[in-house]
């Protein structure tokens, strides 16, 4: 019987300096990210979901008001398929509630193989109580490319 107890003892003394020990890790787990790396985080998570075609996976950051608008737009880049995506540039208020980010996308549509720049205006806002970033998609932009014209670019001379 003793020995049971000494056993017990034992034991709640492991388990309550191992909750000593792991109650750090989920304080660090559960604070706050910075806004601006979350921000960061997310803009380039929903750049990439749009550039690979998972628009069901980007739908979860744009404005929960545009969300069936942004379903019913999906039609229109069916044919679309994006090479690469880059941020050109990002500005953030001094309050980090706010951030415009400047995303060209270069890629093609399956009508024409010619590939095209797309330069797109990504407007973000934060979302107080959730913490969470919200994007105001940008149709128009990703159908109007950079390059407008529509002579094909020159062959290369054949090889003799």
């Amino acid at each position: 019987m003793r020995f049971r107890a000494v056993l017990l003892s034992m034991l709640l003394a492991v388990l309550t300096s191992g909750c000593s020990m792991i109650m750090p890790i989920l304080e660090v787990a559960t604070r706050p990210l910075d806004k601006a790396d979350t921000f960061a985080e997310t803009q380039q998570a929903y750049t990439s979901d749009i550039r690979f075609g998972l628009y069901d996976d980007a739908l979860v950051w744009v404005e929960p008001e545009l969300q069936a608008r942004f379903r019913a737009e999906l039609p229109r880049f069916k044919d679309l398929r994006f090479s690469d995506a880059y941020t050109e540039s990002i500005e953030m208020d001094a309050m980090k509630t706010e951030a415009t980010a400047i995303v060209v996308y270069r890629g093609y549509s399956l009508a024409s193989p010619y590939e095209r720049e797309f330069r797109i205006t990504q407007r973000w806002r934060r979302d107080a109580p959730r913490q969470d970033w919200f994007v105001t998609p940008d149709f128009d932009g990703l159908l109007s490319p950079v390059d407008v014209s529509t002579t094909p670019p020159a062959s290369p001379a054949p090889i003799p």
